[in-house]
């Protein structure tokens, strides 16, 4: 990289420089030089113009040159008297005056009115006068040489001065270059307010810019050729913990981490091509801590047109970064969430059609039970299979919990009398070398919940738990009323601000990784052995959480233990005292007509025969449209409707509805293993369908005193008999 020369190194500041009384002094002393110095060389061009030009008589040369050199002299006592601070503008307007006096006495040495051609002389003090000082002094200075000339002139026309010689046309020549004397001390000031009102001007802008400069929050700089600051401004200072001396002639680069410093290299080089560039390095802080920057920046041109230097912006971007890794969590747990959505769709149309396979299993099975005693040999074969499918009916129902449409009896709970109920349990479940510790709040509000889901879900957890820990450990489970504010919704998906009431499970088993941890709830995956786990347990937990509009949030790291937090909205009811079960009896039967509604051949089958052997009447259709059409032909009352939901054609709730318009007094029952939007409890025959089940269920909608309002079932028409 091309190194050119040293550059004035400044910073700009917010203060006003032009009124910083240091600063002031300074100027005050570069002016008093250049005035020494201009003195100093009019000596010297006097001298030398004698030595060219020689002036007789010899005596009035060697008077010029003695008034010359008394001026010279001069400057020693001015220094001195400036260097007290005191009275400056009076001194500067002394030594003006003293020159003017001292030009004055050399015109007279030189011929009075005989040297009207050296009245230019003049000129220096004007000019200087008005350059370095104001207009006014510029003026004064004027007004003083035509004073002290013309004073020169009336002296010898009186008789009192003497005049060496005479000059042919000597009056003409002296007007004539007092004129021009005074056009060129107006002139003058006029050019010296100009350009002082320029330089105030100009003086203005340069603070405006400097406060504007100071006012952004960015590192502003400028290098050279060589990289080096040549111009910063206070963010830099503050950011670094450097100062001016340190930041002056100091690389940018040398600020930057190690690691990225080729990158800003390879920046630099392409700005010095006259391309912007744009990267992204980090800037070493005063605590030796790293923070990145975006460096922007663009070339400097001379006015041949050559790159000169460097200027841009360097700005923080560790909230930028922080808030695109927060989009990236949420863009990843949003497709997580998606993909589990799909997965739990899919999970709830298989659990559909696996309901209606176990409907018929276990309901034949149960009937085939019935005609034998337990000691006939066939007795335990049939046994074995409808074990058997109660098992496949539990793996369908946490399939169901994970797709969220598991019918669920929620009620005002509380947790923590949840929690102490299953910890006995729990004890003996995780084994002895697992200490439980429980912490309940005991002034933990209430949640709208399923007592057997939620210890469905401290169950699972705890399963989880003691499999990551094969050498032991500790297993906490804590409760606690928590309040979930924006930042907390920002960044969990599907979270609800507002009140909740915590349910934490923490272990402090192997822990999982990141890619472990995204994938956790996501149904059939498992970290175990083959064998000792389906991987339904989390997705299970996750289905059951949705299903009562909480929200589930996992932190893990390898070796750190996995902790479990579930918020569930708080709601203000009294806790009202569950229904007792009634046990078990006699299968009801009657004598009512029911029109039955199911697409599943086998499932309708099974049905039929069990209503029909309780007493009832029954119509049968296999579908929604045959059986709008049957009970538009039957002529009788029908008592109840029992209709599959999801049917070809026309669903079961259109079903209900297009029947309620025309039989207002027809109570329906729904049959579902999935059902979305959920469907009431009370009007809801949950697959598979066992023969008490169905019997018990039917005989209790019949029972109910009126049909359902529509919207009790959400989306659909709500019946109920």
């Amino acid at each position: 990289m091309h190194t050119g020369p040293r550059a004035n190194y400044a910073r700009p500041l917010l203060e006003r420089a032009y009124d910083n009384p240091a600063a002031r002094d300074l100027r005050r002393r570069q002016r008093l030089y250049q005035e020494l110095a201009v003195r100093g060389g009019v000596t010297f061009v006097i001298l030398v113009f004698q030595i060219v030009f020689p002036i007789e008589p010899e005596a009035i040369a060697r008077r010029i040159a003695l008034i010359a050199l008394c001026g010279l002299f001069l400057n020693w006592p001015y220094y001195l008297a400036a260097r007290s601070g005191r009275s400056y503008r009076a001194q500067a307007y002394a030594r003006m005056l003293t020159d003017i006096l001292l030009m004055s006495l050399g015109l007279y040495v030189a011929g009075g009115l005989a040297a009207a051609q050296y009245l230019g002389v003049y000129l220096i003090v004007t000019i200087y006068a008005g350059i370095t000082f104001s207009s006014r002094a510029c003026l004064m200075a004027t007004a003083a040489a035509t004073a002290s000339y013309v004073a020169i002139l009336m002296l010898q026309h009186a008789g009192i001065l003497s005049a060496p010689f005479d000059l042919p046309n000597a009056a003409t020549i002296a007007a004539f270059n007092l004129v021009i004397l005074n056009i060129a001390g107006a002139l003058t000031a006029i050019l010296a307010r100009a350009l002082r009102d320029s330089r105030r001007r100009l003086r203005a802008t340069a603070q405006e810019l400097e406060r504007f400069v100071e006012a952004i929050p960015d590192v502003i700089y400028v290098l050279d050729r060589a990289g080096r600051l040549s111009l910063w401004n206070r963010k830099l200072e503050s950011v670094t913990g450097r100062g001016v001396e340190d930041l002056k002639g100091k690389p940018l680069i040398d600020l930057l981490a190690e690691d990225d410093r080729d990158a800003f290299r390879a920046a630099l080089a392409s700005g010095l091509e006259d391309k912007p560039f744009e990267v992204e390095c980090r800037l070493g802080g005063a605590d030796g801590a790293l923070t990145a920057y975006q460096w922007t920046g663009a070339a400097l041109t001379d006015e041949h047109g050559q790159v000169s230097g460097l200027t841009g912006v360097g700005r923080d971007v560790t909230e930028r970064q922080r808030a695109e890794e927060v989009l990236r969590q949420r863009e990843s747990e949003m497709r997580q969430l998606q993909k589990i959505e799909a997965i739990g769709r899919l999970a709830g149309g298989v659990a559909h059609d696996f309901n209606n396979v176990l409907t018929v299993v276990i309901g034949r099975c149960q009937l085939l039970l019935a005609r034998y005693q337990p000691e006939d040999p066939v007795y335990h074969d049939l046994d074995q299979i409808e074990s058997t499918a109660q098992r496949a009916a539990s793996l369908t129902r946490q399939l169901l919990a994970f797709s969220r449409n598991q019918a669920s009896a929620q009620q005002p709970l509380d947790l923590n009398t949840t929690v102490t109920s299953v910890s006995d349990m729990l004890g003996r479940l995780i084994g002895e070398n697992i200490q439980l510790v429980v912490t309940l709040d005991p002034t933990l509000d209430l949640v709208m919940a399923d007592p057997g889901q939620i210890e469905q879900v401290i169950v699972n957890f705890a399963v989880n738990a003691r499999d990551a820990m094969p050498e032991g450990g500790r297993l906490s489970i804590a409760t606690r009323n928590i309040t979930l504010n924006a930042e907390f919704v920002s960044v969990h998906p599907g979270a609800i601000a507002g009140p909740h009431v915590l349910l934490e499970v923490r272990d402090s088993g192997l822990g999982m990784d990141e890619e472990t941890r995204q994938r956790a709830f996501e149904p059939f995956f498992t970290t175990k052995a083959p064998g000792k786990g389906c991987g339904l347990g989390l997705s299970t937990v996750y289905g059951i959480i949705k299903q009562h509009g909480g929200c589930i949030a996992v932190e893990s790291a390898p070796g750190r233990g996995a902790a479990f937090s579930v918020y569930l909205p708080r709601i203000e009811a009294a806790i009202e005292a569950p229904r007792v079960d009634a046990g078990r009896g006699p299968f009801p039967g009657g004598e009512e007509t029911i029109l039955i509604a199911e697409d599943e051949e086998a499932v309708r089958g099974l049905v039929c025969e069990i209503l029909r052997r309780l007493g009832y009447r029954v119509l049968v259709a296999g579908d929604g449209v045959e059986a709008l059409a049957l009970s538009q032909r039957f002529p009788d009352r029908i008592h109840l409707l029992l209709t599959d939901v999801i049917m070809p054609g026309m669903d079961g709730r259109e079903l209900a509805e297009r029947m309620l318009a025309v039989r207002p007094d027809t109570r329906t029952l729904f049959m579902s293993g999935y059902a979305e939007p959920p469907i009431p409890n009370d009007v809801l025959l949950q697959k598979p369908v066992t023969p008490d089940a169905l019997a018990r269920k039917v005989a209790e909608v019949l029972r109910q005193p009126a049909p359902y309002r529509r919207d009790a079932v959400g989306a659909g028409p709500a019946l109920a008999g």
